[in-house]
């Protein structure tokens, strides 16, 4: 019987003395100081106010931070489409990267961004533009690319509605073709 518990002893003693963590491996390996506290892919989000939907977002992959402000960062591609009043889809954002500001209200997108109103069949192109969800404003300080079926616009710097109905280019530099009224 000494015989066995002999060699048991020694395993016991082993393991236990041998089962040391060292802290500072623990945390490099458990501690991730910029991952985000939430993760989704394929974001599909309604925003409807009084019953009546103002916007569809949908993003490829969205990345929630809370410190030191709450961001929410969209990657690979984001989209947000517009409704107006009537629940009619009047407009469609679309960019590769996005980053929401929750305190501020605004949605700052770039890469490859277009802004398309279906009525008018007329796209703007740029790299980054600011959506202000407070007041329903996009604006850019960004060369501009405006074109519709009678028209191709330049320039640098923007301002409109979420809709897209009309615009102002801060400083244009392209041609506008007007008709005679007669």
């Amino acid at each position: 019987m000494k015989v066995f518990i002999f060699p048991l002893f020694v395993i016991c003693v082993g393991i236990f003395f041998s089962c040391v963590n060292d802290e500072s491996e623990v945390k490099r390996i458990t501690d991730f100081e910029d991952a985000p506290d939430e993760q989704s892919q394929n974001l599909k989000m309604v925003y409807s106010d009084s019953g009546l939907t103002k916007f569809h977002l949908y993003a490829e992959i969205s990345e929630t931070y809370t410190q030191p402000k709450q961001i929410t960062k969209f990657r690979n591609f984001v989209k947000v489409d517009f409704f107006n009043t009537e629940g009619l889809l009047v407009s469609t954002l679309t960019a590769q990267r996005g980053v929401y500001n929750h305190a501020e209200e605004n949605v700052v997108v770039n890469d490859s961004v277009r802004l398309y109103n279906y009525k008018k069949d007329q796209t703007l192109e740029t790299e980054e533009l600011i959506w202000n969800k407070r007041d329903s404003t996009i604006r850019t300080n960004n060369q501009v690319t405006v074109s519709s079926p009678n028209e191709l616009l330049t320039g640098k710097g923007l301002v409109t509605k979420q809709d897209f109905s009309y615009f102002e280019i801060l400083n244009p530099t392209g041609r506008l073709k007007l008709n005679k009224e007669e």
